[in-house]
This record gives structure tokens, sequence and C-alpha cells, in this order.
């Protein structure tokens, strides 16, 4: 069952979100370097491929997740070597180039066929598992393909400025929800049930690890295990909600910190409800510290997609 967790978990559109949070860690060690254009892309291209060579695990891993251009990207970018004067000089140069990349029909069939093949082997266990037809298998590969193009092509289009931040998020939405009709249509109703109990465990792990995690900075207000068994209720259902992505990247920093803190605020009035005074506090001060480093991991993602500060909204 831990196998089909790890395969299915790539196709849960709805955990996109959460997946990119996780991954703001590795984003955040990714130094802010960028290269002038173009031309000096493709003459790192042989220091890129020994780079993720002596990296194989992390670069599988970043495939699975559907990143590899985007990885192979960070990579030429933070072998670039540059002076601090010149990053914001340069950060425009790498969001065209990585838009361009994104753009390009050649590149986009060569990461087709990389995906379809990974995906394939990824969920085999879970196609047999819920006894998809050869010809389902291949509707199901298409579209979670095709949902990652359309993410690509939402963010080569930011990064050019041809869309504007609120258009992006209203497609993004609309796409979600046919995407997930779609998704079910494909897996019927057995399949489907199996999806979502496995998403379910996901959000109760990720849930509990939340808990883990606050509990252990409630100093002096220890949470007794009611008060953990309704926290981690209420924080499951908050990881369902919170589902921002590289599109909220481009949201103003007074927008992007508006949901974000709504959220927040929505999970410390719910735990108000059973927890002390005291626990309460403590829990606000938890939640301010998440919400700075939250807010500095956005820059960093921000930096390391090239992404300029006067994005058009």
């Amino acid at each position: 069952m831990q196998l089909v967790l790890l395969g299915v978990g790539i196709s849960l559109a709805g955990l996109e979100g959460w997946r990119h949070v996780r991954q703001a860690g590795e984003l955040a060690q990714v130094e802010a370097q960028v290269r002038a254009g173009e031309q000096e892309l493709e003459s790192r291209r042989s220091a890129v491929t020994a780079a993720e060579q002596r990296n194989q695990e992390v670069v599988e891993s970043e495939k699975s997740a559907g990143n590899e251009r985007l990885l192979a990207l960070m990579r030429e970018r933070a072998a670039a070597t540059r002076s601090p004067s010149e990053s914001a000089a340069k950060t425009h140069t790498f969001g065209s180039a990585l838009a361009s990349v994104l753009d390009s029909p050649d590149q986009q069939q060569v990461e087709k066929d990389s995906q379809r093949d990974q995906m394939r082997a990824n969920l085999d266990l879970f196609f047999r598992m819920t006894k998809l037809s050869p010809e389902k298998i291949e509707q199901y590969l298409d579209l979670e393909i095709d949902n990652k193009r359309r993410d690509s092509d939402r963010m080569a289009a930011l990064l050019h400025g041809s869309m504007s931040v609120a258009d992006a998020l209203s497609q993004r939405d609309a796409d979600r929800l046919q995407q997930e009709s779609q998704r079910r249509e494909i897996l019927g109703p057995e399949g489907t049930a199996f999806l979502d109990s496995v998403a379910d465990g996901m959000r109760n792990d990720e849930a509990k690890r939340m808990v883990g995690a606050i509990q252990q900075n409630m100093g002096n207000e220890p949470l007794s295990q009611e008060q953990s068994d309704k926290l981690r209720g209420l924080l499951k259902t908050e990881v369902s909600a919170n589902s921002m992505d590289n599109t909220d990247l481009f949201r103003p920093l007074d927008e992007w910190t508006q949901v974000v803190s709504d959220r927040e605020q929505h999970v410390v009035q719910g735990a108000a409800e059973f927890l002390t005074p005291g626990q309460v506090e403590e829990l606000k001060g938890l939640v301010a510290l998440d919400l700075a480093q939250r807010q500095a991991q956005r820059e960093q993602q921000r930096q390391a997609l090239g992404i300029q500060d006067r994005t058009r909204n």
C-alpha cells in the first residue's frame, strides 16, 4: 500500500499546492543565479548534464513530480556566477529564458514523452489496483500530461507578461474543476473511491505532521490528546483547502499575504473553541512565525523563477 501511496501521490491535483509548499525548502536552497540569455543557456548544457549525473537521485525525484525542465534550468542558473549587483538586472533575463524554453515545441515533445514513460512506470501498481483497461490507462495518462502542459503554458504566459494574474488564477481554478471531473469519469466509481481514500490518508498524514510540529513548540502549554485530535481534524480541512501553486507566486505580496493569513487565522479561530487562552496565544505566535517563513520562501521561489517585482495584474 505504501508503494501505491507514492505512485498515486503525483496524480493528486488537489494536493499540488502542498507539494509546492514542501518543495519551498529545496527552492530556498537555490541561490539567485541567472544568465544573460539563450546563448549562455545552451553553452551550459554539458555542465548541467554532469551535475545531474552526480545527483541522479534528486533528478529522478523531480522527474516524478513533473518538474524535470524546471530542475534543469534551476541547476544551470545555480552554476552561473555573477555579482550581487547583477541580480536585479538579470532576473528578467532568466524569466524570459525560462518562458522561451517552456514555449519550445521541441522541448515540449521531449518532456511529454519523458513524462508519459515516467508516469506509466510510477502508476503501474495504481492502474492494476483500480483495474483500468489499456484504453482507460492511455486516457488517464493523456489527461495528466495535458494538465502539466496547461500549467507550463500558464507559467510561460505569466513570465512573458501576456496573461494577467487574475486571468491565470481564474483559468487554473476552472482547469482544476474540469480535470477533476474528467479524472473521475475515467476512473469510474471504484477507482474514484480508491483514489479518494488515498487522498484522505495523505491529508491525515500531513495534518498529523503539522500537529506534531505545533506540539513541539507549545512550551509550557502542551496539547492534550483530545486537543491534538481536534486540531488535527481542523488542519486536515485546511490542508485540503490550501491549494496554492506557482501561479500564486505572481500575486502581489499584500494579496498573497492576505490569502495565507486568512487561512491561518481560520485555524486559530477554530482552535480557540477547544484550546486554553494560553495555548491560543502560543498558537498565534507560531502562526505569525510561519507566515514570516512563508513570505521568505515566496521571495526565494520568485527569484528562482525569475519573476520580476512588477508583475502585470
